[in-house]
């Protein structure tokens, strides 16, 4: 593989947008500290690092790799020591016959190459990868092969609290030790990262472990197939389960306490094909947000929304799919409803957050203790507010109403994609119109989006006006709006996005709109009547987030579906 020409390399960067500024710059840091080209490069933040591979791999004669779009098999990284992957910053991807495929950022690296030779007896293929893909592979596939003691994990930190509520998790013996504190170690990096979600997924070859931050899963480590039952047991264990059923799927909670701070977990267990799932949901009551000015509604639906709850009766619905944010919603108006002058009583499954001075009853179907069980004894309990979990069928549907309908205010939420389709959804469950009607007064529903990284945000000139106006904005809007995207950093871990905001879809049952429902008009119809009266849909929410530069078009677009066939407006989905 010979060595690009250096006028040709030096063209090729510039066309990129590296000065010879630059360029003197990588000189002289790959002299100083002995970095590789490619790191330099990639530290000069100029071009991603995606695109400055692609260019680079035709000047080296080298095939490109990108590492982030492949899933490396555990038994090719078994072929390799740590020590070896590490000190020459490379990732075996693939074996063929008796050749062993490697990715790296310096593919003309001899002493890498006879190194890896000797130890494996492979021929070697080298690929070119970004330097900073690289090390996140690292650390990502041979972080199981690691002494345990290398892991930072502070074991003190691990406690049981009062010891009738929270699990004691820090005293197992020497034999398992190793096990505990990789489960330690996927805890602390569930709570440090900010994840919602562990994924403890086994195959065939090894154990995939997954968090789920700001709404996408994201793969943290791999561990080898011999560990497998025990570190399902052992999270079997802390979460309380039968660890000898292994047929039927589990649930139950989990309660620790990890440096010093009370941490919740609901845990179930599921089997498959290569043994047991294990999906640990976090409920970390600190960071339960119950100021409603602060879950991204826009000002003028707030107040509609505050306005609907504090009614002395009537029902208000939230609907979303999964992971919307739909529980923290009714959380955050329980907790403005929460006064010493009401009762109020919730029916929950399960009860994810205890909320001082409110009634909760968390649903058992094992017991027959259904939604529709817990209404009917809510309505003898002489209550003022009543929330329920989740309308289903339509015995709880006409029980909610029926108590809206009796002079209580009543939440709930719903499986809907749209504000609209909430009410076309109840009159098919068998709900009567009439009675819909006289008990429904609001319907929020509500997505999450992921926001742009405040560290790397920047404009996107992808974005043109042209595009804004097809979205619906006017020329006039469009003109001044300026569409922003993360262009990815350490903070985001490259992705461009950090933290999540709620957009919502507010509809207030006015007359116009109470009369649509009960004439029972079709479905594209009735958006259109409540847009009318003055709905703003999901789309023209997403887009204001967008026109704010709090997310990119990308994610407002994708993230939400375009309202077809709706009439056009003279004023912006602003």
């Amino acid at each position: 593989m010979a060595a690009p020409s250096r006028n040709v390399l030096q063209d090729e960067l510039m066309a990129l947008g590296f000065s010879p500024e630059d360029l003197q710059s990588v000189q002289s840091a790959m002299e100083v500290q002995k970095i590789s080209m490619l790191t330099a490069l990639e530290a000069l933040r100029k071009v991603d690092p995606r695109q400055l591979v692609d260019v680079l791999g035709p000047i080296f004669g080298c095939p490109v790799v990108h590492l982030e779009d492949r899933d490396v098999q555990q038994n090719i990284i078994d072929l390799v020591p740590k020590e070896l992957a590490q000190n020459f910053r490379f990732i075996p991807i693939d074996r063929s016959a008796n050749n062993l495929i490697v990715a790296t950022g310096t593919p003309q690296n001899s002493d890498m190459i006879k190194a890896i030779q000797l130890r494996t007896n492979f021929f070697v293929r080298t690929v070119l990868a970004s330097e900073s893909r690289v090390t996140e592979a690292l650390a990502k596939y041979y972080a199981t092969t690691m002494n345990m003691a290398d892991l930072k994990v502070d074991e003190s930190g691990f406690d049981g609290g009062d010891a009738q509520k929270r699990k004691e998790i820090g005293g197992d013996s020497s034999d398992d030790a190793g096990i505990t504190r990789l489960a330690h170690y996927i805890l602390q990096q569930c709570l440090s990262t900010g994840a919602s979600d562990i994924h403890v997924e086994p195959y065939e070859t090894e154990m995939r472990i997954r968090l789920r931050i700001d709404g996408s899963l994201v793969e943290i480590q791999k561990v080898k197939l011999a560990w497998k039952e025990s570190l399902l047991t052992k999270f079997k264990i802390m979460a309380n389960m039968n660890i000898s059923e292994k047929r039927l799927p589990q649930d139950n909670n989990m309660s620790i306490s990890i440096g010093g701070k009370p941490v919740d977990f609901r845990v179930n267990a599921c089997p498959t094909a290569y043994g047991e799932k294990i999906v640990m949901r976090i409920l970390d009551k600190s960071s339960l947000q119950t100021d409603m000015t602060k879950l991204g509604f826009d000002p003028s639906d707030l107040k509609k929304f505050q306005e609907s709850i504090h009614l002395s009766n009537g029902m208000v619905l939230v609907t979303g799919p999964t992971g919307s944010g739909k529980t923290v919603t009714l959380y955050s108006a329980m907790a403005e409803l929460n006064k010493v002058a009401d009762n109020i009583t919730t029916a929950e499954d399960p009860v994810e957050f205890t909320l001082p001075g409110i009634n909760q009853v968390p649903i058992r179907n094992d017991i027959g203790l259904n939604f529709a069980t817990a209404l009917r004894a809510f309505l003898r309990q002489d209550p003022d507010i009543i929330m329920v979990g989740e309308i289903r069928d339509l015995e709880t549907a006409e029980i909610a109403i029926k108590a809206a309908l009796t002079g209580h205010m009543v939440l709930s939420t719903l499986h809907t994609n749209s504000a609209p389709e909430t009410v076309t959804r109840l009159l098919n469950m068998g709900v009567e119109p009439f009675n819909l009607v006289s008990a429904l007064t609001c319907v929020v529903a509500q997505r999450l989006l992921r926001k742009n990284c405040v560290r790397c945000v920047a404009p996107d000139p992808s974005v043109s006006v042209k595009n804004l106006i097809e979205l619906g904005f006017t020329p006039g809007f469009a003109a001044k709006a300026r569409p922003m995207k993360g262009t990815g950093c350490a903070t985001c871990n490259n992705s461009g996005e950090k933290g999540r905001i709620a957009i919502h879809e507010v509809l207030v049952m006015g007359p116009e709109v109470r009369q649509a429902v009960a004439d029972k008009v079709p479905p594209m119809e009735l958006k259109l009547i409540c847009m009318r009266a003055g709905m703003r849909t999901l789309r023209q929410a997403a887009l204001y987030k967008m026109s704010q530069g709090i997310v990119s078009l990308q994610e407002a677009v994708g993230a939400t579906l375009a309202d077809n066939n709706v009439e056009r407006s003279d004023q912006d989905p602003v």
